[in-house]
């Protein structure tokens, strides 16, 4: 089984796209700009682990995003 892809939000210079398999999800947030940026997505979930500083990460009011930068959220 390769799992799920799934598309939850293109911009010109910013994607968020979650992975699923197994049980687990990722979600994988691209900021491809100078500039910060807040995504406002559908995560399924209020909260997740930030795979990178081990820190929670809430997605109400939206995930904002640093200029040049990609988080990666493991769903609870």
């Amino acid at each position: 089984d390769l799992g799920d892809f799934k598309d939850l939000l293109i911009t010109n210079k910013q994607t968020v796209f979650q992975r699923a398999v197994e049980g687990e999800r990722v979600i994988v947030a691209i900021n491809a700009e100078d500039r910060p940026f807040t995504a406002h997505f559908n995560a399924g979930c209020g909260r997740a682990v930030d795979l990178i500083t081990g820190k929670m990460h809430d997605f109400g009011g939206g995930s904002e995003l640093p200029p040049y930068s990609v988080a990666f959220w493991k769903c609870e």
